[in-house]
């Protein structure tokens, strides 16, 4: 069982899109369980950065090939000392702060696709949002919210870059001290 007591109860939720108070952002749903882990509540924040490369164009980055788990991936990103390598996209995410949560990250290829499908007109559409998955040594995954279908830029374009943190879903007698 995971620790319940930074969960969040979906009966508290707003609307899709509008803003969570004390969560960091707004809220785009929950994310389907793809591999036996329990649903997390995708929180987005509400500031983006812009003209961000991905970084590391022409090297491979091992770590951050994962198109469910954006935690991972930005933390690889970040992690990674060559100076040729910056991930500005990363590292905005992983600096965002908002509400007193430090956790944010950049968000996986299917953490985007889940934002595509519950709250696409929050965001810029004709613009390229940056995903934490990699796709090649010149690629990366990412994603507009419009009506074309791209899914990988270059990792040395300039394109916006969006915070993400999840939170666990619980139940009403999970929580602490409910019983």
């Amino acid at each position: 069982m995971f620790d319940v007591s930074n969960g969040v109860r979906l009966a508290d939720a707003p609307a899709l899109g509008e803003y969570w108070q004390g969560q960091g952002g707004l809220y785009a749903g929950v994310l389907p369980d793809y591999e036996g882990h329990e649903p997390r509540v995708l929180i987005v924040g509400e500031h983006e950065a812009v003209d961000l490369v991905w970084g590391g164009a022409g090297n491979v980055e091992g770590g951050a090939r994962d198109k469910g788990d954006g935690r991972s991936n930005t933390r690889d990103l970040v992690n990674c000392h060559q100076l040729a390598h910056a991930h500005d996209a990363a590292r905005f995410a992983s600096g965002y702060e908002r509400d007193g949560h430090k956790d944010f990250y950049l968000p996986s290829r299917q953490e985007l696709d889940v934002m595509y499908q519950t709250i696409r007109d929050t965001f810029e559409e004709t613009a390229w949002y940056w995903s934490s998955t990699e796709q090649s040594r010149l690629l990366a995954w990412g994603r507009n919210f419009g009506g074309a279908h791209i899914e990988s830029n270059f990792k040395d374009m300039p394109a916006r870059a969006l915070a993400v943190r999840t939170v666990p879903v619980i139940e009403s007698g999970d929580a602490v001290g409910e019983g």
